[in-house]
Parts: structure tokens; sequence; C-alpha cells
């Protein structure tokens, strides 16, 4: 049972930096205009360097960075809803 924890939450842990890294990266090539494999090279060293920071976090403290970065999407997203519908 331990054993299904620890995978569970390596799984997890690796998702997330992968979902962070595609974003930063997708941010970045939108930014540079960046080729795909400058992209592929950006995502997979920034989920690595995610990764490894994440290395002390359990469950919980992966749940609840999960948590806080749907937040900020979310305010990011209502952010340019009414940056885009001001009137200018």
């Amino acid at each position: 049972m331990k054993k299904t924890k620890q995978t569970i939450l390596l799984s997890f842990k690796a998702l997330t930096s992968f979902c962070v890294a595609y974003v930063l990266a997708f941010i970045g090539q939108e930014l540079i205009s960046y080729n795909s494999f400058s992209f592929v090279f950006i995502v997979l060293s920034i989920a690595s360097g995610f990764f490894y920071l994440m290395k002390p976090y359990k469950f919980k403290g992966v749940l609840m960075l999960n948590l806080i970065l749907v937040g900020l999407a979310f305010l990011m997203r209502f952010y340019i809803i009414v940056a885009y519908n001001a009137p200018v």
C-alpha cells in the first residue's frame, strides 16, 4: 500500500510540473516565437526544475499548490476578459 501511495504522489507531482511547464513554455512561445525544438527543451527544463522544487512536498502540499495555481489561472482569465472588454 505504501508503494502505491508513493507512485500516485510521484505521478501527481510529475503531472503538476509538466502542466506548469507547458503553460509557461506556451506563454514564452507566444512572446518570443521560438521553434518546436526549443519549446520541447523549455518544457522539459522547466518541468525538471519544478519537479525538483516539489521534492519535499507531500500529497497535501501538492494539492494546495494545485489549488493556488488554478486560482491564479482564474484570476488571469478574469483579468484578460476585463482588459479586452474595457472601453478604450
